[in-house]
């Protein structure tokens, strides 16, 4: 029984497993057929594409679709139009019949900005949604006219806000803008203006360049001339001051540009190049090079053959920086894409052709969100697709057009781009986008770039102009020293102190000696600074410059690094050994108020005993005595001799006091002349000032001075021997200079001469730059934090050799002179109180005694009869 069982079981097993076969077999043609109709009833668009194939990016655009299509879910056709970027016309006509005839849902492409406004135009009216590429990215909104800028066009303009951020961080004030004459390059200049306005950056000789078109190659232009008119345009460049260039082409003209600039050595050193977008390696293309391969170097051209080589665009591009849109996450599928799409395209998938491929991510993901084919409901979930795609790009419509406002900014070195720095709205300009503790202060926030001709100085070479004159050396000094120029001086030490906390780096400058040629040595610092700055071709002249009102018609001044006034300086008389040293420590004025309040006092001692005693007999020397309350009858003549001995003992003591002074110290010095007023009076004096200096004009225009009575001196010896000689001897009686100068001359001769008479306010010293320099603000700022960090200042004086006290700029004027010999207003507080107590003891004693006697009896008189009414009374 237990065997049947399980052969029955048995067979059930294999008959269930033989039924289970038979029905596998039967539903498998089923399931295949049911797979077919899933394929066929899988959701299908019609997309037209227009597109320049013949262009770098729309060949990549087209490559990058393509390559899309193959990799998405959602089945989309492609009817790709071939159309010149140039063709207005054609391009519109092709998108009418796409929409008409073939009856697209959406239209991708085109690439040029004047197309697009048509064709937007009639994808808008026919309701067929149009993706149009953009250099910044694919936008559904149409292009702005080319007489405004378009309301949403500050993503566009946000590439031209981190590039003058860069420009600042450089310390770059002026630019040369090149541009491609259309409407795509129009753009470049409104936005520039904008930008630049709010950061003090000047834009001078803006280029355009009117780009090659299909009928140029017809016969009209060839490319020969075409060429011509571009190494003209770099010619006129290159003549310029200003070699920093910012390039905004596309990348057709922008590869025969730069290559032109290539050739003229215009990447060199001392060049600087900035690269837009487009050109910011959004492609890689591979540059055509014709070269020649010569046999044999006796034979003639026409054995030599010519070859056609391709190198990266780059290789022309060695040290130029170029921002382009944030595009840091390569993951490695990212990686394998791109390297898929090289070896298929031989071509580089950068980050445009990203945006290519996400643009038909997002049309089949609209497509597949949507139930019909109608273009309103389709544009509606285009812009509603948010994604991240394999590239790691965010991509969104929500704003009609690719959010690009994050940009990197790189340095071109070799085949590859070192990234030196980040820029967004939110942050600014930084070295490290979202790095923490990466602040924004302000300050220079670039790694350090390697600029044209392989140096790691800052481009361009800053020529810094420093006037020839030796005359006060501490302050400027240029010398010759083994065949080379050494520049040495207060004003230099100031500038590099100035040049090392500047918000940037200043690494590339070098100094030029003004003049340049030792015979015009003479020149005066107002033809320096009128002419050697436009001859030289100079950014700045540094050096003991005066800051005069006259000179601000031509140069910009900084802030002064060194106060000054215009003082006279005049020879001295040392009165210490004269014959009446013994009265100089009171001014006459003092001692006859002195003799006065002595006289007063006895005159006032006399009445005041007469009134108490007939007897009284004046003794002189009474106020001597020590037992002077005893000597007299009057108690107030006593005080007053008191008070007038105390004056005396005060007077003696300082006058031994100042006279000790005054012959040890040597103080007392009197000018030879104490104002100008005195030496104009006298025409037949003569007064010296420092040849070339602006002080010449002020001696005559403002003091007064005829230009007969002037002699221009040069060195501080000449100073003191002229004033030694005088006038009658063929020197001068007084030197107008500046009070630095004056100082330092004071330094060595400070004995002999001395300052003396008014002073006339400067400007200070300062650096001066060519009009409307940007430099200036910066250098002002420099200035005043190295002057006003003070103990390195002092630190900064010393080694100039200048005297410690030249920032103070002390000053010995009239003042300093009045008080060797005191004054009356020196005891003037004495005054009062003698003429209170002498008037108080003088009325006392004047009152008549028998006055008081009369005053006591009708007092006793009245207090008796008070007694008697009480008596009464009781």
């Amino acid at each position: 029984m237990a065997d049947w069982q399980r052969s029955w079981r048995a067979r059930l097993l294999s008959l269930s497993l033989l039924l289970l076969f038979c029905i596998n077999l039967t539903t498998r043609p089923s399931t295949a057929a049911a797979t077919d109709d899933q394929k066929e009833t899988r959701i299908s668009v019609k997309v037209g594409v227009i597109l320049d194939l013949t262009s770098e990016l729309g060949l990549l655009a087209h490559n990058s679709i393509t390559l899309a299509v193959e990799d998405t879910a959602t089945k989309i056709d492609l009817i790709v139009c071939n159309i010149s970027q140039n063709d207005v016309v054609t391009a519109a006509e092709q998108a009418l019949d796409l929409i008409q005839k073939v009856k697209v849902q959406a239209i991708l492409g085109p690439q040029n900005s004047e197309q697009a406004r048509f064709i937007v135009k009639l994808g808008k009216k026919h309701n067929v949604p149009v993706i149009w590429f953009p250099i910044t990215g694919p936008s559904l909104l149409p292009p702005p006219s080319p007489s405004s800028i378009h309301s949403h066009q500050g993503l566009n303009c946000f590439q031209f806000h981190a590039i003058a951020s860069i420009i600042k961080a450089l310390g770059w004030q002026s630019i040369v803008p090149i541009y491609e004459q259309t409407e795509y390059g129009s753009h470049l200049i409104p936005c520039l203006t904008n930008v630049f306005k709010e950061m003090g950056i000047r834009m001078f000789n803006v280029t355009s360049i009117r780009p090659i078109i299909s009928s140029d190659l017809d016969g009209k232009i060839n490319r020969t001339l075409y060429q011509e008119k571009i190494n003209s345009t770099l010619d006129k460049l290159n003549n310029m001051r200003t070699h920093v260039f910012l390039v905004h082409m596309s990348m057709d003209l922008g590869t025969t540009f730069i290559r032109s600039a290539q050739r003229k050595e215009m990447m060199g050193e001392g060049y600087a190049w900035i690269l837009t977008q487009e050109l910011s390696s959004l492609t890689e293309p591979l540059v055509k090079v014709t070269r020649t391969l010569i046999h044999n170097a006796g034979l003639p051209s026409e054995y030599y053959t010519n070859f056609t080589d391709s190198i990266r665009l780059k290789r022309f591009m060695q040290g130029a920086l170029g921002v382009k849109p944030m595009d840091s996450n390569k993951s490695k599928e990212r990686r394998e894409k791109e390297k898929n799409f090289r070896e298929r395209f031989k071509s580089t998938l950068t980050i445009y052709g990203w945006w290519a491929y996400h643009t038909i991510e997002a049309l089949a993901k609209a497509v597949q969100k949507t139930s019909t084919d109608k273009g309103s409901k389709l544009r509606d979930k285009i812009l509603a697709t948010n994604f991240k795609g394999l590239s790691g790009i965010n991509f969104s419509f929500r704003k009609e057009q690719l959010d690009q406002s994050v940009f990197e900014v790189y340095n071109v070195i070799g085949d590859r781009e070192r990234i030196i720095g980040a820029w967004s709205p939110e942050t600014g300009l930084v070295q490290d986008y979202g790095k923490v503790g990466d602040e924004t202060s302000g300050e220079y926030r670039l790694k350090d770039a390697l600029w044209p001709g392989d140096t790691m100085d800052k481009p361009p070479k800053l020529r810094i102009g420093v006037p020839r004159t030796n005359s006060f050396p501490e302050l400027v000094n240029v010398g010759n020293s083994s065949n080379t120029t050494k520049f040495d001086g207060f004003a230099i030490n100031v500038f590099l102190k100035a040049v090392d906390v500047l918000p940037f780096p200043l690494n590339n400058y070098e100094f030029v000696p003004l003049p340049n040629e030792i015979s015009n040595a003479n020149m005066t610092y107002d033809n320096i600074l009128y002419n050697q700055t436009k001859i030289e071709e100079l950014d700045a002249i540094i050096g003991d410059i005066t800051i005069v009102a006259s000179r601000t018609k031509c140069v910009d001044f900084t802030l002064p690094y060194l106060d000054s006034s215009v003082a006279m300086l005049v020879k001295v008389k040392n009165v210490a050994t004269s014959r009446g040293i013994l009265f100089k420590p009171f001014h006459w004025s003092l001692w006859l108020i002195l003799g006065g309040i002595f006289v007063g006092a006895t005159i006032i001692i006399i009445v005041l005993e007469r009134n108490k005693t007939k007897e009284f007999r004046f003794n002189p020397f009474l106020v001597y005595k020590i037992d002077v309350m005893e000597s007299f009858a009057s108690n107030a003549a006593g005080w007053m001799v008191i008070l007038t001995s105390f004056l005396f003992i005060l007077v003696l003591q300082v006058y031994t006091a100042n006279l000790t002074s005054i012959l040890t110290e040597g103080k007392l010095k009197e000018p030879s002349f104490k104002d100008e007023k005195e030496i104009i009076k006298r025409s037949n004096l003569r007064v010296g000032y420092q040849r070339g200096s602006w002080v010449r004009e002020l001696l005559i225009e403002q003091i007064g001075f005829k230009e007969f009575q002037l002699k221009g001196l040069r060195s501080r010896e000449e100073y003191s021997e002229s004033l030694w000689k005088g006038t009658e001897k063929g020197g001068v009686d007084a030197i107008f200079d500046e009070t630095p100068y004056l100082t330092l001359f004071l330094s060595k001769y400070k004995s002999r001469f001395m300052m003396i008479g008014s002073i006339y306010k400067t400007g200070g010293f300062a650096f001066a730059f060519p009009k409307k320099s940007g430099l200036v603000s910066h250098f002002s700022n420099a200035i005043l934090n190295v002057t006003q960090d003070v103990e390195p200042f002092r630190v900064l004086v010393a080694k100039s050799f200048l005297p410690t006290s030249i920032e103070d700029l002390e000053f010995q004027d009239q003042g300093d002179i009045e008080t060797t010999s005191l004054s009356i207003a020196n005891f003037g507080g004495l005054y009062p109180v003698l003429v209170s107590v002498a008037a108080l003891l003088l009325g006392l004693s004047i009152l008549n005694p028998s006055v008081i006697k009369w005053f006591r009896r009708e007092k006793l008189l009245s207090v008796l009869s008070s007694l008697n009414k009480k008596k009464e009374h009781n």
